[in-house]
């Protein structure tokens, strides 16, 4: 009997335990909003950079609810100038959200030709976790952006005359889409290989690919505010421009640039 009892309370606490870890949620009580999640890239001299993440979860009550709970792969270099792809979509329960959770499960880089394994540290295989916290409301839908900056998250490890070691240590920055607006123009000589960097305070919030063939570019999912655009090519010649503006659900086409 002392055993059945026993057995009984261990059952109990096993489930308390999962309760805490991430779980799928019952949707049938009607006070639910969609969660979409989007992920997008700033560019890096790369040929190809491939994470696979095995669950994206956002954080409630304290609990982690599935957004996406199958592995998918995604190079992150195809996304870019503004384009993104979505990461994850799940029917939520409204109400408070504090932060969402990305699960990579192996990542590799692919450099002149050849595929090199991508170190991802024990902190980012059990969840890249990041806010901001949000609303979710009943019958609405809400949209986060995920801005994964590739050249600032790979680390060469290998020695100078071979660094075909590398590691990843993300670099994260998550926006409501709602509540962001972008930064376009046309660089007028693109043959060197322009890239186009927004910037607070000096720090580099989002970076994009300057197009060589029309020489547009757009930086994209930036919070209201103003920010130096500031673009550089492979000769060294430049543009600056202070004080961009800009407001949410509106892109600042900058027009015409002429780097010098």
């Amino acid at each position: 009997m002392r055993w059945f009892i026993f057995l009984i309370s261990a059952a109990f606490l096993f489930f308390i335990n999962c309760d805490k870890e991430t779980n799928s949620i019952d949707t049938d009580n009607g006070s639910t909003g969609t969660l979409k999640i989007y992920l997008t890239d700033s560019p890096a001299e790369y040929e190809a950079v491939n994470i696979t993440f095995s669950e994206v979860s956002a954080h409630i009550n304290d609990q982690w609810l599935t957004v996406r709970g199958d592995s998918v792969t995604v190079n992150l270099l195809d996304w870019n100038n503004g384009n993104s792809i979505i990461l994850g979509e799940a029917e939520l329960p409204a109400g408070h959200y504090t932060q969402i959770r990305l699960m990579i499960q192996e990542a590799e880089i692919v450099v002149d030709g050849q595929t090199f394994p991508l170190t991802v540290p024990s902190g980012a295989q059990t969840g890249l976790k990041m806010g901001p916290e949000f609303t979710l409301t009943a019958g609405s839908t809400y949209e986060l952006v995920v801005d994964f900056d590739v050249a600032r998250s790979i680390v060469v490890t290998g020695p100078r005359h071979d660094p075909h070691s590398y590691k990843l240590k993300p670099h994260l920055r998550c926006v409501p889409r709602a509540i962001s607006g972008s930064i376009s123009g046309i660089v007028t000589n693109p043959e060197h290989l322009p890239l186009a960097y927004a910037l607070q305070n000096s720090d580099t919030i989002t970076s994009a690919i300057v197009d060589t063939s029309d020489g547009y570019f757009q930086l994209s999912f930036l919070s209201e505010g103003g920010y130096t655009v500031s673009l550089r090519d492979t000769l060294d010649q430049y543009y600056n421009q202070d004080n961009v503006a800009v407001t949410n659900g509106v892109n600042n086409d900058l027009g015409s640039i002429t780097l010098q």
